[in-house]
């Protein structure tokens, strides 16, 4: 008997996978990352979705203030329980260590691993797989304009393939300045997206663009920085999903830690 010939280019055909980095710290709900990645598992074009969370942040001054890394993975394996297609991926710890093998702390303390070193490692220990790197707007244009380490390889180990989640105006501090001075923050940052995107962007096998721009409607003004400073858990059950919220009290992290509430009895 013959093969079905959609199955034959199923099996011949690359593992399509998904990436998507966040420092996780916490992860937050339907709003922010739990949309990103449903979203991202929606999307007929990947066989996966892995989460990344930060292992080691690039920028010095953010180093040794996350959540330790175990926590923050913990956290998106609560986020993402029941979402298909979506794992959560400790590479960048492995990535991390293997580039810190046989140094001293103080020699590991200065260990830089970016983005580029991650998707080398990835792309060396899984040839068949084809990786796509999904990332908000704000930081595309910061890796668009060169203010990546090795901008020009990110771009090369993914074969320039790439999600863009447009960035929310509406409701946000730019929405109300738009309001209050006419300019139309919204319009001239699509612009500059689109521009960045269309000079990035290759054409993939059936002649469409490797770089996407899209919208993902479940997104609001859902961040991190809002629920590490709040206790009001009216507001963090709109942030967070009920597992993380649970996880982040019994574990009395950010405004539940115990340091905390003394301050504030105080």
């Amino acid at each position: 008997m013959l093969a079905h010939p959609q199955r034959i280019m199923n099996q011949l055909r690359k593992r399509r996978v998904c990436l998507f980095g966040t420092s996780a710290d916490p992860p937050t709900g339907i709003g922010g990352h739990l949309g990103i990645a449903k979203y991202l598992a929606s999307m007929d074009a990947f066989d996966e979705v892995r989460i990344l969370p930060v292992y080691s942040h690039m920028f010095g001054n953010k180093r040794g203030k996350q959540a330790p890394f175990e926590t923050r993975v913990e956290m998106c394996n609560l986020l993402i329980k029941n979402v298909p297609k979506v794992t959560v991926s400790e590479v960048e710890r492995i990535c991390f260590e293997k580039a810190a093998a046989g140094l001293n702390e103080e020699q590991k303390s200065k260990v830089r691993v970016g983005t580029a070193d991650i998707l080398a490692m990835l792309t060396t220990n899984e040839p068949n797989v084809e990786f796509t790197w999904a990332l908000g707007a704000d930081t595309f244009l910061d890796l668009a304009s060169g203010k990546w380490r090795r901008t020009d390889e990110v771009f090369e180990l993914v074969g320039h393939r790439m999600v863009v989640f447009k960035r929310l105006f509406e409701g946000t501090d730019l929405g109300k300045r738009k309001i209050n001075d006419g300019k139309n923050y919204e319009q001239d940052h699509d612009k500059l997206l689109r521009e960045s995107a269309e000079k990035w962007s290759k054409l993939d096998e059936d002649g469409n663009p490797t770089i996407r721009i899209v919208s993902i409607p479940s997104l609001t003004d859902a961040s991190s920085s809002t629920v590490r400073k709040t206790s009001d858990e009216i507001k963090l059950r709109e942030l967070l999903t009920d597992d993380v919220l649970s996880f982040v009290k019994e574990k009395k992290m950010y405004s539940f830690s115990d340091s905390n509430i003394s301050n504030e009895e105080a």
